[in-house]
């Protein structure tokens, strides 16, 4: 995974992007991107303090947006030129959204939507300060 840009958005937020392309036979690779936003959870995005904890519990005091874009068999003469056709389209597409000043806050009522809608697959961590 190689870090390839970071922007500093307008709400304060950094997103980083990663290429995590490989080489799929000899003359073609997989041409994949990760774009990452970490987020500091905050007690003040919810109205119920409950709500705050049930998301501590499972994700941590730091979320991540991670969006993915990838494209499979590509002649490996044209990895870079894809790479920044997928980049662009990225930016031209979601860079005002994530820039947003509440896009922090509508991620993680978000997460906590999907949390009560499917907690089945969430397992939240266990903190103990207790030895045992």
């Amino acid at each position: 995974m190689e870090l390839i840009e970071q922007i500093k958005l307008s709400n304060g937020l950094t997103l980083e992007i990663f290429d995590l392309s490989r080489a799929i036979a000899t003359n073609t690779v997989k041409v994949e991107l990760s774009m990452q936003i970490k987020i500091n959870l905050e007690a003040s995005y919810f109205a119920d303090a409950c709500d705050y904890d049930q998301v501590k519990n499972i994700f941590g005091e730091e979320l991540t947006y991670d969006h993915k874009a990838e494209r499979i068999i590509v002649p490996k003469e044209n990895k870079d030129a894809v790479r920044e056709e997928l980049i662009n389209t990225f930016k031209n597409n979601l860079l005002g959204y994530l820039s947003a000043d509440n896009f922090s806050q509508k991620l993680t009522l978000a997460m906590l939507r999907d949390i009560k809608k499917n907690p089945y697959k969430y397992h939240p961590h266990i903190y103990s300060d207790a030895e045992e």
